[in-house]
């Protein structure tokens, strides 16, 4: 307690005594030179206190060690070597010096009240004077230590020579201190923490306003970074709370599975299969939000951190947006404390919200809903506004640059090539890979459904379409690869790269043009594009579904239909196929 008086009061008040020692600019510098240069650390030469002969002079600090030795010689020594009169050292009699005896309360009670106030005082000092100190070894400066270097501390703090004649004064003082080593830094005072300065960073994103950044990350890591992990966690944050506190409440998406606490749904998702097909999609979100981050960091984009050009119910107006972004950040901030906590205490408690509660038995909320709780509500509509950018964005994906080599193809108006493939590979080779494999997987998804009941003459049916490939003739499926390969060869005239396809004669050639079927072709030019559109879009499409089927029927371990068969048990084991990834997968391999 008297180290941290000492630390501040020597800001505005000094007593008289050589000027290297008690002129110092700061505290840190005033230890050092009150020290001296002895010979030996913590003596003196009591033959030579100035160094005239010896070169050793002794500072005046050895003078407040030699009184402290002897007040400890006196008191706390006897009582540790139980010697003389005095009586071994207890608890009752700890740093008993009898002084001040007559200021303490006559009644026992405020007594104990007044020495359990110097104990907690003194333990907060110590915290106190371990920062302060610290701060005043880091920063250079005095009171308030502030992160920011002095013009010059000794000239800055020479008119603390002389003793302050008042109150007044010293107030002033204080004022004076904070504003000149704020000014110096070039810095705004933080409004959460006033005794900081807020980073620069901070200034023109929402928030702002707060300058809450004690750690100085922002002055570290780009704040673009920073911001879009604080969103992106706080928006996670606040679907979790929701989630955790729905679930307490007793709503349940149905399946047996699904019957567990919210404490226990982790793990039963994890031993059920559910988790690893989950952790696929969200990978595919988060590849989305990387592209989304490294072109705004890349500047192909305007985009700020966190928008995803999501504009349902966002204000139309700047100062709308504006609140409502920092709505956004405030909420989701306290959605992290606010998860935390729930997970703490549903751990602690081993009950449900609100865990401390007291509240009658809970009633069952639904039961033969598809999702227990789910209600149907009326679409709404609502004013949708936009922000105008500089830079091009796509239209289908906001977040992301505009694509600049898709102009003239069917399907351009969407703008969608998140991942930029038309900016390093020939668009026409591409346009043709997409049209084929979308016709192809058209095809596949009718023979998938359709295998289950209807087979060629000479064919035998399986169950599961995914084991037609074992049961149809080998002639059969030599026959097809022979045709799909003619296909190939003859088409292209053997060019099949992208570097030769669309090279010579095969320039003028539109992609996915075989020369089949043109009579079907509206002779409308708007028309015909509109239905080579129609054709893209469900290729698309059909890629995506035979993409499903085959993962449904691998996953159910059976046919397409019924959707869940009968005893069905999970998705455990989905990928535990007779092969060398399957046998990797369950574990296996080498066994």
């Amino acid at each position: 307690m008297l180290a941290w008086v000492g630390l501040v009061v020597p800001e505005f008040v000094r007593i008289p005594g050589p000027e290297a020692c008690y002129g110092a600019g700061n505290v840190v510098e005033a230890h050092n030179a009150c020290v001296g240069s002895p010979q030996i650390p913590f003596t003196a030469n009591l033959l030579d206190l100035d160094g005239s002969r010896t070169g050793y002079q002794a500072g005046p600090l050895f003078q407040v060690y030699l009184f402290c030795g002897i007040v400890e010689l006196l008191t706390s020594f006897p009582k540790f070597r139980n010697i003389s009169n005095k009586p071994n050292l207890t608890l009752e009699n700890a740093s008993d010096y009898r002084l001040g005896i007559n200021f303490l309360p006559q009644d026992p009670e405020k007594q104990k009240e007044m020495k359990l106030k110097e104990l907690k005082n003194g333990r907060l000092a110590m915290l106190a004077f371990g920062g302060a100190i610290t701060q005043a070894t880091l920063s250079g400066n005095g009171f308030p230590w502030l992160y920011a270097r002095a013009e010059s501390n000794a000239a800055g703090l020479s008119s603390s020579l002389q003793p302050a004649s008042s109150c007044s004064f010293a107030a002033g003082r204080v004022a004076d201190v904070q504003s000149r080593v704020a000014r110096q830094a070039g810095y705004k005072m933080s409004a959460a923490v006033p005794f900081l300065p807020m980073s620069p960073a901070l200034e023109g994103i929402a928030g702002e306003e707060e300058g809450f950044d004690p750690m100085g990350f922002s002055l570290a890591v780009d704040i673009r970074w920073l911001r879009e992990a604080e969103l992106k966690h706080g928006r996670v944050c606040m679907l979790a709370t929701v989630g955790w506190i729905t679930t307490d409440l007793g709503m349940r998406v149905p399946g047996e599975p699904f019957q567990v606490s919210t404490i226990d749904a982790h793990d039963a998702l994890v031993k059920y299969g559910t988790m690893p097909h989950m952790l696929v999609w969200l990978g595919l979100l988060e590849t989305f939000g990387f592209l989304a981050l490294t072109n705004m960091f890349d500047g192909k984009t305007d985009r700020k951190p966190g928008d995803f050009g999501l504009r349902m119910l966002y204000p139309t107006d700047a100062k709308g947006q504006r609140e409502m972004q920092l709505k956004e950040l405030r909420n989701g901030r306290l959605a992290m404390l606010a998860f935390s906590g729930i997970a703490t205490s549903g751990v602690l408690t081993g009950d449900t919200w609100p865990f401390f509660a007291t509240a009658p038995e809970r009633r069952q909320i639904c039961s033969s809903s598809s999702l227990c709780g789910a209600t149907i509500a009326a679409p709404r509509t609502s004013a949708t506004g936009t922000v105008r950018h500089a830079l091009e964005t796509s239209k289908s994906m906001p977040f992301l640059p505009k694509p600049q080599n898709l102009a003239g193809l069917p399907g351009c108006e969407t703008e969608f090539d998140p991942l930029g493939f038309s900016d390093t590979f020939d668009v026409k080779w591409l346009r043709e890979s997409e049209l084929k494999h979308g016709r192809v997987c058209m095809l596949a998804t009718l023979g998938f459904v359709a295998e289950q009941y209807v087979q060629f003459p000479g064919m035998t049916g399986a169950e599961d379409a995914l084991n037609a490939i074992y049961t149809a003739p080998a002639s059969a499926t030599l026959a097809l690869v022979f045709v799909a390969g003619y296909i190939e060869s003859s088409i292209y005239g053997g060019k099949m790269t992208m570097l030769d396809m669309f090279e010579g004669d095969g320039a003028k050639r539109a992609p996915g043009d075989l020369d089949f079927g043109k009579q079907f072709l509206p002779k409308d030019a708007a028309e015909a594009y509109n239905l080579k559109l129609k054709e893209l879009s469900n290729g698309r499409l059909a890629m995506l579904a035979f993409a499903g089927m085959v993962h449904h029927n691998l996953v159910v371990k059976g046919p397409l239909f019924p959707l869940i068969p009968e005893g069905w048990t999970g998705p455990q084991g989905s990928w535990n196929l007779d092969s060398v990834a399957g046998g990797l997968n369950s574990y296996q391999a080498g066994e």
